[in-house]
């Protein structure tokens, strides 16, 4: 008598189950979420997507790196390389401009330079400047000198929050998987030096300084 009726709800229980559509996927989503890529040439300056574009990109779960000191070279450098026995008293300097740069930590084809993202250190300071000065400088024979300046850098890395005016699969607001790694100049912060090495080098390749 009792197993009658249990037979019966379970039949409607199945017949149910099998009526039931689900989208693919899964039940909370019928389409996968927006990728980084579409999201980040999404954001102002970017190169565009299938997505709208969107209002303002930010950088968010920022996580504070040690400063980076880069260094260029300011103006042309000198030499006393002709076989000379005497030295030579040069003025060595210049002027350059150093700018924020912006790494993406993955290989998404994105051209991330030229996308605006706000927040971070870029917010507090300017992200570019212009370095000038000269010195006099005496170069020895079989030597040659170029003028440096070395720019602390502020480095913060962090994903992409990315915010939309009108819905994008249901939210107007994303964050990206995928990492940056912003570099933003101090310019209150900056070294000059005099770079010296033996002639029949490179008198401009500064990446002993720059390791």
């Amino acid at each position: 008598m009792i197993a009658g009726p249990a037979f019966v709800i379970s039949l409607m229980g199945s017949a149910l189950a099998l009526s039931t559509h689900y989208p693919r996927g899964g039940i909370l989503s019928a389409r996968q979420n927006p990728s980084d890529q579409d999201l980040l040439n999404a954001c102002p300056g970017g190169s565009g997507s299938s997505l709208e574009r969107a209002d303002r990109c930010t950088l968010v779960h920022i996580v504070n790196n040690p400063d980076v000191r880069k260094f260029v070279a300011l103006g042309s450098p000198e030499l006393n390389c002709d076989g000379g026995s005497d030295p030579i008293t040069v003025t060595l300097g210049g002027s350059s401009t150093v700018s924020e740069t912006t790494t993406l930590n993955a290989d998404l084809g994105v051209d991330i330079e030229g996308i605006k993202i706000g927040g971070g250190a870029s917010d507090s300071k300017t992200t570019s400047s212009t370095i000038s000065k000269t010195v006099s400088f005496q170069v020895n024979p079989g030597r040659q000198a170029v003028y440096v300046a070395g720019t602390n850098f502020k480095s913060q890395t962090g994903n992409i929050q990315v915010n939309f005016g009108d819905r994008v699969d249901g939210h107007f607001i994303w964050f990206t998987g995928t990492t940056i790694t912003q570099l933003t100049p101090d310019p209150s912060d900056v070294q000059f030096e005099v770079h010296e090495t033996a002639c029949g080098t490179d008198p401009t390749d500064l990446s002993s300084l720059n390791s």
